[in-house]
């Protein structure tokens, strides 16, 4: 039998051979890549170790191949654990479709539900869609209103009195205003359409304070507390759930973080007591999309956690100009991640 010369791949036969190894997760690769290179893993995507191929050392034919063999049952193995949901499309798209609100109005009501049944105490919630940001100049406070009636209405109807707060005017002097997303709310949920003889007796309104809670009241929402310059919200809330006991509360978009001014309110003297308090309340439901901050375009992905799962981040992949989709990645944190966190995963 003859013997044949050992066959030579060329440039793009070694790359075809190095693309089913880029596809798996940047972890299981930086694993593959270790075993058979013998390249440290913080190395991997350091351009002095050898020639790269998206971001990743470029080996042998013979190394790739065990590689991808390797590679096929660890994303066979990763994408059984996926699960996820379906996020709306299109969502810079404003006024969003009827839709895309009833996806996000079911997916807090729900995650809130499971909450109160669990026996969650100290919750908040944020839902930040381009309707719901307030940072935005698409923000709209109809959305905001028909998601809270979603939610008390599926409190209610598991025989839950609700009471929903909304705080008023704060500051002394010409110091006292009230944030602009909260002005006129108490007014328009008093005109809202609650269901019949809801308003009054399974439903409540009032302000945020400690003498607003009553005895029969099962559980209480508050509605986008806020702190302003000058003025901290945070007080007024420590005092409110001594009174509330060991009743469920629920912060809904909460924006209680300090805001330091020449007056020497929410300083160094103090913080430490208020981070703790808000540290109190268990996240059981967020979501929001993710930019290049500060700006609000493009869409890289979004960051979602719902009662009882992990933070999950989803990535924004635009398959035509018409059509697009949001692919949960391998990776879920018990924490909220950081910004690092979050870029590794959009990006690996």
């Amino acid at each position: 039998r003859e013997c044949q010369p050992r066959k030579r791949h060329s440039n793009e036969e070694t790359k075809m051979l190095v693309q089913p190894a880029t596809v798996i997760s940047q972890q299981s690769t930086m694993r593959a890549c270790t075993m058979y290179s013998h390249v440290p893993p913080h190395q991997v995507r350091l351009g002095k170790t050898g020639q790269q191929h998206n971001g990743f050392r470029a080996f042998s034919s013979r190394h790739v191949a065990r590689a991808s063999r390797r590679s096929r049952f660890i994303v066979r193995a990763s994408s059984a654990k996926q699960e996820g949901v379906q996020i709306p499309t299109f969502l810079n798209n404003t006024p969003h479709l009827r839709e895309t609100r009833q996806f996000f109005y079911k997916d807090i009501a729900d995650s809130i539900v499971r909450a109160v049944e669990g026996g969650e105490k100290r919750m908040r919630v944020k839902s930040e869609f381009p309707e719901m940001n307030t940072d935005m100049d698409v923000y709209r406070i109809g959305t905001a209103l028909e998601m809270i009636r979603v939610m008390v209405t599926e409190l209610v109807q598991d025989g839950k009195r609700v009471k929903i707060c909304v705080q008023g005017s704060m500051g002394q002097g010409v110091f006292q205003g009230l944030p602009l997303s909260l002005a006129g709310v108490r007014r328009i949920m008093e005109a809202m359409d609650w269901g019949e003889d809801m308003l009054g007796n399974f439903i409540n309104l009032a302000e945020v304070g400690p003498d607003q809670v009553q005895p029969n009241d099962d559980v209480i929402i508050v509605f986008s507390p806020t702190s302003i310059v000058g003025s901290s919200i945070i007080p007024t809330l420590e005092a409110m759930c001594e009174t509330i006991g060991d009743r469920p509360v629920i912060l809904f978009n909460p924006r209680i973080g300090d805001i330091p001014s020449s007056g020497g309110v929410m300083q160094v003297r103090g913080r430490q007591g208020r981070m703790d308090f808000e540290n109190t309340f268990e996240t059981v439901y967020h979501f929001r999309l993710l930019y290049n901050k500060p700006y609000h375009f493009p869409i890289y992905g979004a960051l979602r956690k719902s009662y009882g799962a992990e933070w999950e981040i989803y990535k924004r992949k635009s398959i035509t100009k018409k059509e697009e989709n949001y692919a949960l990645t391998p990776v879920t944190f018990k924490k909220e991640p950081n910004a690092e966190q979050i870029t590794r995963a959009i990006r690996g």
